[in-house]
């Protein structure tokens, strides 16, 4: 994969780790929004900073179809996947769940560490990237752990989806009938849990977003005559049904964001792809993780004014500032856990694949 050639999937995923760390300040972070009007555009947008997880899963879908479509003469192919997938997440999400162990739960006296109070049901389902299956457990360990179990629960049902997926057409269909089965199991979810976290971020409601970027795969690799007419008869009826049933507005946003990623692929607009964006993309993963262990430790130390605030002009101004520290202490940070822990684990994998090829 050439760097130059797909900077836009980097600057994507730069642009999705920004506006993730957008509402975490916004939100998280104590008291940075106080004087903002409730019911503004602003409060809205930062709210919304959320839904970059979105992008994140439509290019992770994305990326991973070009690597299947890349691969396909390797041996043992679904086993090196795996591995490849496992050494990519675990090591950096790992560290997280050391750093929050210790952070929420472990009475820190040394050499008398007390680990009594660690929930060690909801530590098991978020080391085995589950806890997005679960009610009790999901989000309630590591900060932003359901999206890395929502990921990994995908890239398990990946193998599958690419021996029955093989063109535009039948992307479509899966969208369908992901997003039918999410809308069904939406209102039967919400009637029968009562975590807060759970309604919006457990796997079933979450899945429907993976196929837009298979979609957008095989709409830019799409052959003549690859799409039938009876795909925009399909699409039409979709958009159509979409008109009278309240569409999951993480939908909404992942549609807007398969249409970015096929517009980025095929003119590569400098508002949305540049080096900066693309070197933030590149420690992406370590940025999801570290502006969480960053934030909820400002917010331990009462650290999140730089300046007096009296309005709502000082407030916005602190915001811009506190959000611009965040960020550059988080890039810092992750550029070195990228080097240190991502890559290396990485490698791991690799080694363990070469290895494995050998037998």
């Amino acid at each position: 994969m050439e760097p130059k050639k797909y900077q836009y999937i980097d600057s994507l995923r730069g642009i999705a780790v920004l506006l993730v760390i957008l509402v975490h300040v916004g939100t998280v972070l104590d008291n940075t929004t106080q004087y903002f009007p409730q019911e503004g555009l602003l409060l809205n947008i930062i709210h919304n900073g959320a839904y970059g997880v979105q992008l994140f899963f439509v290019v992770s879908a994305f990326t991973l179809m070009m690597s299947h479509y890349n691969r396909l003469d390797e041996p043992d192919k679904n086993r090196n996947f795996f591995i490849r997938r496992f050494f990519r997440i675990a090591p950096m999400f790992y560290l997280a769940i050391v750093y929050f162990t210790f952070f929420r739960y472990v009475n820190i006296d040394f050499p008398h560490f007390d680990f009594s109070p660690v929930p060690l049901k909801c530590l098991l389902s978020e080391a085995t990237f589950t806890s997005s299956l679960f009610p009790p457990f999901t989000n309630n360990y590591v900060p932003g752990g359901w999206s890395v179990s929502v990921e990994f629960l995908f890239y398990l049902s990946l193998p599958l989806i690419c021996s029955k997926i093989k063109n535009f057409n039948s992307a479509l269909i899966l969208f369908f009938s992901t997003l039918l089965f999410a809308i069904i199991a939406d209102p039967i979810i919400k009637a029968n849990t009562y975590h807060p976290y759970y309604h919006s971020f457990n796997f079933f409601i979450q899945l429907p977003v993976f196929p837009l970027g298979i979609i957008g795969y095989f709409y830019l690799n799409r052959k003549e005559h690859d799409i039938k007419p009876v795909s925009w008869i399909f699409a039409a009826i979709l958009i159509l049904i979409f008109c009278y049933i309240a569409i999951p507005k993480n939908i909404m946003f992942s549609l807007v964001f398969v249409l970015l990623l096929i517009i980025q692929a095929k003119y590569s607009f400098k508002l949305f792809s540049n080096r900066l964006l693309a070197a933030v993309g590149k420690v992406s993963f370590s940025m999801y993780l570290v502006h969480f262990a960053l934030v909820y430790f400002f917010n331990k130390i009462h650290f999140s004014y730089v300046l007096g605030i009296d309005g709502f002009g000082t407030s916005f101004l602190n915001f811009i500032l506190m959000y611009a520290i965040v960020v550059t202490l988080t890039f810092v940070i992750s550029s070195l856990t990228y080097r240190l822990i991502e890559l290396p684990g990485q490698n791991i994998g690799r080694r363990i694949i070469k290895n494995l090829n050998k037998k």
